[in-house]
């Protein structure tokens, strides 16, 4: 088997393991309390603290998947491909850094709080604390954009296959406007629309990575 047939299954493999993680994601991490003195307690979380791990290996073997895409459709489609791998690598370094300052940075300012009884040092870090989510959801809108055009670009670099690669790029497109809504509803909530997207997340994300996995593997023998 040559290198490069062994990379995009490497590749493939990766994809595959997305689905795990994406599903992991969704459906097996609970949703945590919101209430400020139950979350201090958080850096002590073990669930807490592999639910951030668990998301930045799954953005690694996105990226990883995404990179072997790259690699087969780069002579087809160099423009569309390459701006596809680019925003699959802004969308994984953007989740991985959100997830490192919650690890290094917010759990660092809950220790800081509970170690002090300085009331004033108290309502610094409290402050500090809370308007983290206001990084959080930017980092969180440039990392749904980012997936939206990745998408989008790779559905393109795809156009004028025939059989499965046509599938599948039309695929991208739905995968892609489902991501451009997510973003939407960040500005203009819909409590339907966020239902929708729910089960989105669990069901037709998982499919695609599985179908990209599948893709890759099929590429590889060509």
């Amino acid at each position: 088997m040559n290198p490069t047939k062994s990379f995009i299954r490497f590749t493939a493999i990766c994809g595959l393991l997305s689905v795990i993680t994406t599903l992991g994601i969704h459906l097996f991490f609970p949703e945590f309390s919101p209430n400020f003195n139950e979350r201090l307690l958080l850096y002590k979380n073990s669930i807490y603290l592999l639910n951030r791990w668990w998301v930045i290996v799954h953005c690694l073997l996105v990226l990883f998947s995404m990179w072997g895409f790259y690699l087969i459709q780069r002579y087809k489609s160099p423009g569309f491909t390459g701006l596809g791998l680019m925003f699959f690598a802004v969308f994984s370094f953007t989740e991985i850094a959100r997830q490192l300052l919650v690890l290094f940075y917010v759990n660092g300012l809950r220790v800081k709080y509970l170690s002090t009884e300085d009331p004033i040092l108290h309502t610094i870090l409290k402050t500090d604390i809370e308007n983290f989510n206001l990084i959080s959801n930017s980092l969180f809108g440039l990392f749904i954009l980012a997936t939206a055009l990745g998408n989008l670009f790779y559905s393109l670099s795809l156009w004028k296959e025939t059989g499965f690669g046509k599938v599948l790029s039309w695929l991208l497109v739905v995968w892609s406007l489902g991501n451009f809504t997510a973003l939407t509803i960040e500005f203009y909530p819909s409590n339907t629309l966020e239902k929708m997207l729910a089960v989105y997340s669990y069901t037709y994300q998982p499919l695609m990575r599985l179908l990209i996995s599948r893709w890759l593997w099929r590429k590889s023998n060509e």
